[in-house]
């Protein structure tokens, strides 16, 4: 998996686009087309927690 996060600031908060790429199949994460549809649902399906989560980080790590 390749992931890439790009964040924009908005007003007093930002936009956080999340993308990921599958880099090639294996038994782990599926290697029929049925198993990548599943987890292409899935990651769409957790993105909202992936942010919390990705937000909570930045908010007790803040910047220097």
């Amino acid at each position: 998996m390749r992931w890439k996060w790009r964040l924009h600031e908005q007003g007093t908060g930002s936009i956080v686009e999340q993308t990921w790429r599958l880099l090639r199949t294996d038994p782990v994460l599926g290697d029929t087309p049925e198993d990548l549809l599943a987890l292409r649902d899935h990651m769409a399906e957790s993105v909202e927690s992936t942010l919390v989560a990705l937000a909570e980080w930045i908010a007790g790590h803040g910047t220097p």
